[in-house]
């Protein structure tokens, strides 16, 4: 796992921030299937928990894949992003909110003290078989087959990446294998690339890590795991606010 650093400086809005801590929640096996209407009843649950905000605006960002020119971007009210989850076949879709707990909205991360923070709470959702989220971006990778290393290109998506598990070795020509091939983070940490991928994942950003290294909200991880199966968490400390 990335090594924590924690801010300590009382950081209200996403816009004072330089780096931030950023929370993943995703699929613990990436062969594990996420349809669009468990997505869907994902981000409806946080709302209807009131961890989102039902009365604002939602975004939406949707790229048809295979990634050929720009996105399409829209804002729509909360209520109705749920639903628009489910017309995203065959492609990477991010639905997200920003919202502020002492304004009453329900905290995963709930804390004592002053000032929780903002949250930003981004649903990725994959619908392909050839393209996989890469919710930490390697800075190398290295090929299971022949050992060779080379820098990845995947395909920038909101905070995270899109993989291409078709492309091959520019050494041996051998298929991408998620379990074989490895990469590393900018921490240094080295995983087996199925380790860092998944087909949906929730993405938490907080201006400074939680004391509580998982998720301490049961409603919450009740969601997630209807919606994943069994889930992992990955913590990303140092990383540019979405």
């Amino acid at each position: 796992m990335p090594v924590h650093r924690e801010r300590v400086d009382p950081i209200r809005t996403p816009a004072q921030l330089e780096v931030c801590h950023r929370r993943w929640l995703l699929p613990d096996d990436v062969g594990r299937a996420v349809a669009l209407p468990q997505a869907a009843r994902l981000w409806r649950g946080l709302i209807d928990l009131g961890v989102l905000d039902a009365s604002s605006e939602a975004e939406l960002d949707r790229l048809r894949l295979p990634a050929v020119g720009e996105g399409d971007h829209s804002d729509l009210p909360a209520a109705a992003s749920a639903g628009a989850l489910l017309a995203g076949s065959g492609t990477a879709t991010t639905v997200s909110q920003v919202v502020f707990p002492e304004e009453g909205r329900r905290d995963p991360y709930q804390e004592e003290g002053p000032d929780p923070g903002y949250r930003d709470y981004t649903l990725y959702v994959v619908d392909s078989l050839r393209f996989l989220l890469l919710p930490l971006r390697p800075v190398e990778l290295f090929c299971g087959a022949c050992g060779r290393s080379g820098t990845p290109d995947p395909t920038p998506f909101g905070a995270a990446a899109l993989l291409d598990v078709e492309r091959t070795c520019p050494g041996c020509g051998a298929r991408r294998d998620l379990g074989c091939d490895r990469a590393r983070l900018r921490s240094g940490a080295i995983f087996l690339l199925e380790e860092l991928c998944a087909r949906a994942a929730l993405s938490i950003e907080l201006p400074r890590a939680p004391r509580e290294e998982e998720l301490p909200d049961a409603a919450v991880a009740a969601l997630l795991r209807d919606a994943f199966g069994g889930y992992d968490e990955l913590a990303d400390s140092e990383a540019e606010p979405a």
